[in-house]
């Protein structure tokens, strides 16, 4: 018989596949925890525990009694424990509960990307058909370069519901968030009828040289297993419980080689269009930057020398090809020059230099020099402001009509107003002094995100994760890119709200 106040394990010995559940029986003044604090080694929780509570009237006692359940998964091959457990009562009693001691078994079906081998082994074992692989279109890619994984679902069971459990962190990473493909399809693995499901596609572009490993993804499901066969045997069966872990994927990175530093890594060109500007106003030089490659991080193309007025970078905005195929990603910028003087005018050539990893070569990027007859142009902070001593002209009757609906189309658009400075000031309160683990917790708690979801604010929330995956790795988080994370964190808040 277990004691008032207990902790225990189902299973002592697990393997890759397997989910144990530990059970934390409290009793008493024990039994007003809301909440018992489990150490783990090398085991991790699936989903949030269970809680059952009862009081028990015996002989005119009261006694209460409460019963956590938490369901937890082997994360490698080797031993492993739960605890030690601290209980605290409600009046200051503290009871120690010793570690228990599992073993977690190899697994050859954990060990393989290869669904042909994982099949066979979970049959073998006499283990439901259910499982996750992970597709890599290469194991050795330059630093920088695109690698692009696919965890696929393959299942031969009758699988009632299932869900992600956990996907991998991606810390030596720069990662890239594409659709994947939710249409299952049937095919054949080895002589078994299997449903094939992509389930998550990204982009992987490493931050450094060396063996990286991008750990596995975890799903679990509810599966009808049949007690008999016959025609009815579909309506008849228990629903059991399955995890996979699929395998790492290993990445033997290789460094650039000598050259100079590269503004962007990929099969990337450079694309300008025609300067021109617009009465007396600046310059605008349009131009991108697209192709496969991590454009996010690109460096802008610079002038090959100095312009004959004041220049400015705007834009930065980036889109991505997300369907299936080549995740090709295009950035554009574009550059306003004010000149200095009328009359015809230079722009210089914009140069840029990449490492293109398809030929091992360093490259340099180049729109060619043009030409442009132009009016001189300032920045508008510096425009000189109108003088006092010019005579005032009255304002015709049209002018003041127009002033009014002026004055009718700002009320409309107060609320929007209000709105968009809301945004603003959330996103500030979020960003400002604060690490990118506790922003992407503030935002989770904020808004309900789903990570797979096809619209066009999954893209927002990819887009912002991205950025706050590449700040934690960097531990800061630069002016530049508060900036950035300010805005994407506006924009995920104006789409949710």
């Amino acid at each position: 018989m277990a004691a008032a106040n207990d902790v225990t394990i189902d299973m002592r010995s697990l393997r890759m596949t397997d989910m144990a559940t530990i059970t934390v029986s409290l009793e008493g003044a024990f039994a007003a925890n809301d909440f018992v604090d489990i150490p783990l080694q090398n085991l991790d929780f699936v989903g949030e525990p269970s809680m059952a509570s009862e009081f028990v009237w015996i002989k005119g006692d009261v006694t209460r009694r409460k019963v956590f359940r938490y369901r937890v998964r082997p994360l490698a091959p080797g031993p492993a424990s739960v605890g030690p457990v601290e209980l605290t009562g409600s009046e200051g009693q503290i009871e120690r509960k010793e570690a228990l001691l599992l073993e977690v078994l190899a697994d050859r079906a954990s060990a393989s990307n290869d669904a042909s081998v994982v099949l066979r082994e979970l049959m073998a074992t006499g283990r439901e058909p259910f499982f996750v692989v992970a597709e890599v279109d290469k194991v050795s890619p330059f630093a920088g370069e695109g690698v692009t994984i696919t965890w696929v679902m393959y299942n031969a069971a009758s699988v009632q519901q299932w869900q992600v459990v956990s996907i991998p962190k991606l810390a030596d990473f720069w990662s890239e968030e594409l659709t994947r493909n939710d249409t299952p399809e049937r095919m054949y693995v080895d002589d078994v009828m299997v449903q094939r499901l992509p389930i998550r596609r990204v982009v992987l572009f490493p931050l450094r040289s060396g063996r990286l490993r991008v750990d596995g993804m975890t799903v679990e499901a509810a599966i009808m297993r049949r007690t008999r066969r016959g025609p009815f045997s579909m309506y008849e069966g228990d629903l059991v419980e399955a995890t996979f872990t699929s395998a790492p994927v290993d990445l033997d990175v290789k460094p650039l080689p000598p050259g100079p530093t590269p503004d962007a890594v990929g099969q990337l060109s450079l694309t300008c269009e025609a300067p021109l500007q617009r009465g007396r106003g600046p310059v605008v030089v349009p131009f991108a930057l697209s192709g496969l490659g991590n454009v996010r991080a690109a460096v802008a193309p610079r002038f090959s020398k100095g312009v004959a007025g004041s220049a400015q970078l705007k834009g930065g905005e980036v889109t991505v090809s997300r369907d299936e195929g080549p995740a090709r990603m295009t950035r554009r910028w574009q550059y306003l020059i004010f000149p200095a003087s009328a009359g015809s005018m230079e722009i210089p050539a914009l140069t840029m230099n990449v490492f293109d990893p398809a030929a091992g070569l360093h490259r340099e990027l180049r729109c060619m020099t043009t030409r442009l007859e132009v009016v001189a142009a300032q920045p508008a902070e510096s425009s000189p402001a109108p003088s006092s001593e010019m005579p005032r002209k009255p304002i015709p009757w049209p002018w003041i009509l127009g002033g009014a609906a002026l004055v009718v189309a700002a009320m409309a658009a107060f609320p929007r107003a209000l709105r968009a400075a809301r945004l603003r000031r959330e996103a500030l309160s979020i960003v400002r002094n604060a690490t990118p683990a506790e922003i992407r917790a503030r935002m989770e708690r904020r808004v309900p995100i789903d990570l797979f979801e096809r619209t066009d604010r999954g893209d927002a929330w990819r887009s912002l994760r991205s950025l706050l995956e590449a700040a934690e790795r960097e531990r800061d988080i630069a002016a530049g890119s508060e900036k950035e994370l300010i805005r994407r964190v506006r924009e995920v808040l104006r789409l949710f709200s």
